[in-house]
């Protein structure tokens, strides 16, 4: 009797898990129909191109990046860095498996020197080490065939930071 009972036990429990997990029931259908909803909405929600990170986000940090660090405003210059960084990195999230996307990587050391620099108030490495983050955006360019989009370190007379 003990076996018996057993061998209905070790039965009973694994069929009643696959009975019950087979079965829907209304709130897994309304949680499912809400996911695929979610799912859809996601599909057809706006994507920032590369071109508009590029051109809303990183050009003008760059700029900025640069008039900061000219007057000395460390605190700025690192928010305007750390700005900068995140239109890289949006470029990344959103554009994944693109030429564009894996040769940001190209960027990274660059800004951390640029970073350094700022930590140490140190005026003649902000410059130099600003000076090859422009080169690593134009190499980068390069490697993606936009050359014809060069970045400059911009002039006193000049303020924009692109050569047109």
């Amino acid at each position: 009797m003990k076996r018996l009972s057993l061998l209905f036990l070790s039965l009973a429990l694994p069929i009643s898990i696959l009975v019950g997990c087979g079965q829907p029931d209304s709130k897994t259908t309304v949680l499912q129909a809400r996911v695929d909803s979610l799912q859809n909405k996601l599909k057809l929600a706006y994507v920032p191109g590369t071109g508009e990170i590029m051109n809303s986000i990183i050009v003008s940090h760059h700029l900025k990046l640069w008039l900061a660090g000219q007057q000395k405003n460390w605190v700025l210059a690192e928010y305007e860095r750390h700005m900068l960084l995140g239109g890289f990195t949006r470029i990344q999230k959103y554009h994944k498996g693109t030429p564009e996307a894996a040769a940001v990587a190209m960027i990274f050391p660059a800004m951390d020197a640029v970073k350094k620099a700022i930590q140490d108030k140190d005026a003649n490495a902000f410059k130099s080490n600003y000076a090859l983050l422009t080169n690593s955006c134009n190499t980068c360019h390069q490697a993606l065939k936009y050359e014809f989009n060069v970045i400059t370190v911009p002039t006193a007379g000049r303020p924009e930071n692109q050569s047109f």
